[in-house]
């Protein structure tokens, strides 16, 4: 470390496609350059790219481990340690969550051994107090920039969107499960758009929508996820965002990335009552929680047909996200975290 600056060394589960890597990988670290740090990055899948870990680790103060829980990560931590380096595991999904029992036991391990854990939930801070101490809940943040808030007359006014961002390999059975039946209702007494993001070759999404009358469902595939300007366009049309999420052992540790998107982009937020939602989402504030059927349609209705109220809870997320959410100020936080390992 020079003049209180710290070389920071992300070891990421994937590029910046892969949404954890993109927002607490390379996010956090372009905000903690602008504070004058040195960051950089790997990403391993072979032998040979552990090797290379082992020795960038040499030229680094600080070493950032993500969800990192292949055979060979202890070894590295130890090593790692025993060079003087300050050592942290960052998490935003529950190990266990993988189904691998030797996958669980090797992240409790990187947890107990490391100079602290950054968690992303408070679900996932419970979890890691099991096994360590210095645990710091740093949420997942949002790039400002990358989002931008769209004129409302831009918009149809005849036609509300609905829209969902995603992994929808991932969220077909809660999209499906929680809004067939509310948007069957909503859309018989106005005309709708559910415009999905993220369909990621699920098939059903492509389809099951379609029988609906009164509704149009809009759905993509994929979109480069590395491009701002890529995703900004696939939710510009927006007018309500949608999170179903059913409560359950992979659900239960999500840290609401999808929420914080669509406030972001100024508008509502309608979120399933789980995971780590009531953090995020202000109940009649910024959207709504919701935990039946009835619920959802009550939420899609009233808001679908209040174009001032979206407004006013859009720029309501909005500004939660600036003074919660920025990247920038969770840099700034976790630029202690890191400097002092307590």
């Amino acid at each position: 470390m020079t003049n209180g600056k710290m070389r920071i060394l992300f070891n990421l589960a994937g590029d910046r496609n892969k949404a954890s890597s993109r927002v607490r990988g390379y996010w956090i670290g372009e905000a903690l350059e602008e504070l004058g740090h040195t960051v950089s990055y790997a990403h391993v899948n072979s032998k040979a790219d552990y090797l290379r870990l082992t020795a960038r680790i040499a030229r680094h103060d600080v070493v950032i481990f993500q969800k990192s829980y292949s055979r060979y990560h202890p070894a590295i931590l130890r090593l790692a340690r025993a060079a003087g380096k300050r050592v942290f595991f960052d998490i935003d999904d529950a190990p266990s969550r993988v189904g691998n029992p030797r996958v669980e036991r090797t992240a409790r391990w990187m947890m107990r051994n490391c100079h602290g854990v950054l968690a992303g939930s408070s679900a996932l801070v419970r979890v890691a107090r099991e096994e360590q101490d210095r645990v710091h809940f740093v949420p997942s943040g949002i790039r400002l920039e990358n989002y931008v808030v769209q004129p409302v007359d831009t918009h149809d006014p005849s036609r509300v969107c609905l829209g969902w961002i995603g992994n929808g390999a991932h969220y077909a059975d809660d999209i499906l499960g929680i809004l067939t039946e509310p948007l069957r209702k909503v859309a018989a007494d106005r005309p709708v758009t559910l415009r999905i993001v993220g369909a990621n070759g699920e098939q059903r999404l492509h389809t099951a929508f379609d029988g609906i009358p009164g509704l149009t469902a809009e759905v993509i595939d994929g979109v480069d996820w590395s491009s701002p300007a890529a995703i900004s366009d696939a939710v510009a049309p927006f007018d309500i965002g949608l999170y179903p999420l059913f409560a359950g052992p992979f659900n239960d540790y999500k840290c609401g990335f999808k929420a914080l998107e669509y406030m972001a982009t100024g508008i509502p937020v309608l979120a399933s009552d789980a995971a780590n939602h009531a953090e995020i989402v202000e109940e009649g504030v910024s959207g709504h929680l919701l935990r039946s059927p009835d619920d959802w349609v009550r939420a899609l209705s009233d808001l679908a047909g209040n174009t001032a109220k979206r407004r006013a809870m859009g720029a309501a997320g909005r500004k939660i996200v600036e003074e919660r959410f920025d990247t920038r100020r969770i840099a700034a936080d976790l630029e202690g975290i890191l400097s002092d390992g307590r």
